[in-house]
């Protein structure tokens, strides 16, 4: 039986609203999570996790004592990510050592060819070990910096030509069209933003460099979020939370403030002192989010008879190319792992847009990745994807300014252009940057 009335109440059932639940219970507070499907909150970057974020969420099951986290590794499985720009495929997710050898085929211009000899001569265990050491000591500065309103300054240690490659990365990634006269790298980036953030972007700031360059070249692993959600629910209800499946029928807002909510399993009328949605950008909802960047809500082509197993896919390829960069059609994604399993194609979100309206330009797309990029499939169909990017190609980063770890994007949850008071936008794009490395920092935010 549901209260009447929670300390927080919780929309959109994932691994951080979970894990933001259990840790609302152990601060006493009286919290209810919501699972209604119209709140989606999956990701790229909260699914496909490198050591930056195991860390993190490590550290989050040893101070919050959550056994599930504490043993997270046995929810993870190897993966890997194709970037495929220009007729050019870079295959990352294997060990630090074996991802750079990969980087310097494609990208031979992050090392003096004098030097190749150096990484080639390299011993790989050794060079594992010590760059993982170097990624934990970056991890660990960064959230202590999140604690703090400034940035931070990383100095990267190692050998030398890992220094070049570092500089270079960072270089060739925010070179200017005008410097470069290629959209080689800006190609690159604009692929490894949608994998690490799930954001478009153009430039990084100084402060990314270190988190995209040692993201890059990590490890991959597939989160196995069903079977870990699973038992995450089981712990927060233990720890006396509420759990429910049910769509929010009403909300009661007055005066631009939240008041209560009605479940469409008729439980009575629930109120809140703080209502954080883990999502996307919900529709079919009367209220919106508020951001002055653009949106591309995605179209989805995918199996006829989906796997009943909760076993998801392991690879996800990112394409574009030069002439998609500016573009409204700026990217594809496919994932697959034993089998295909869903292959994404976005559009802008424009006032009247439908997924309808793209269903000629999805197929085309699709027949044309799979003659160029075969990927085997049986009968498929398409639907509407929930989860969305963010534009930030506007956007301007300071290429020399540190920022914080944790600022805010403006985004907020608005009725009629007034925002409402007691609802929080926690979704995967409440950071400005960092990505889901940054969303397992300020999950503790009180």
């Amino acid at each position: 039986m549901l209260k009447n009335r929670y300390q927080e109440i919780l929309v959109g059932v994932g691994l951080m609203s979970l894990i933001r639940g259990i840790i609302s219970l152990k601060r006493g507070h009286s919290t209810l999570l919501i699972n209604d499907k119209r709140f989606t909150v999956d990701s790229y970057p909260g699914l496909f996790l490198s050591e930056l974020e195991v860390l993190s969420l490590l550290r989050l099951g040893k101070k919050y004592e959550i056994p599930e986290l504490q043993d997270l590794r046995q929810f993870l499985v190897p993966a890997e990510t194709d970037f495929v720009t220009d007729k050019r495929r870079l295959r990352l997710g294997k060990s630090p050592l074996a991802n750079i050898k990969e980087m310097l085929r494609k990208y031979p211009e992050l090392l003096d060819e004098s030097d190749l000899d150096l990484v080639y001569s390299t011993e790989e265990e050794t060079f594992n070990k010590d760059f993982l050491a170097e990624l934990k000591r970056y991890e660990e500065q960064s959230y202590e910096m999140s604690l703090k309103p400034k940035g931070f300054h990383f100095e990267l240690q190692g050998a030398k030509w890992l220094k070049i490659i570092y500089t270079r990365f960072e270089e060739l990634l925010n070179q200017e069209y005008q410097q470069s006269k290629s959209l080689k790298y800006s190609g690159l980036l604009h692929l490894l933003s949608l994998s690490a953030e799930e954001k478009l972007k153009t430039g990084l700031s100084v402060s990314e460099i270190p988190y995209y360059f040692f993201r890059t070249f990590s490890q991959v692993y597939r989160l196995q979020d069903f079977f870990l959600a699973t038992q995450l629910k089981r712990r927060l209800v233990l720890l006396g939370g509420d759990y429910k499946e049910s769509s929010v029928q009403f909300w009661q807002l007055h005066e631009n403030k939240f008041e209560n909510l009605l479940l469409a399993s008729f439980e009575g009328v629930i109120s809140g002192d703080r209502v954080l949605f883990f999502s996307h950008l919900p529709e079919d909802v009367p209220f919106r989010i508020r951001s002055p960047y653009g949106l591309f809500r995605k179209t989805k082509v995918s199996p006829v008879k989906r796997i009943a197993a909760p076993f998801p896919a392991t690879s996800l390829t990112f394409m574009t190319n030069a002439q998609l960069l500016g573009s409204e059609r700026p990217y594809r994604v496919l994932a697959k792992g034993s089998e295909f399993a869903y292959y994404h194609w976005p559009y802008p979100e424009l006032p009247g847009s439908k997924p309808s309206f793209y269903e000629n330009d999805l197929k085309e797309a699709f027949k044309q990745d799979e003659l160029n990029l075969p990927f085997g499939h049986g009968p498929v169909e398409s639907t509407p994807s929930e989860s969305v990017t963010l534009d930030l190609r506007s956007h301007r980063p300071s290429r020399k300014q540190q920022g914080p770890v944790l600022q805010r994007l403006p985004l907020d949850i608005a009725e009629k252009d007034k925002l409402i008071q007691g609802f929080e936008y926690w979704g995967p794009f409440r950071y400005q940057t960092l990505g889901f490395l940054a969303l397992s920092y300020g999950i503790e935010e009180v």
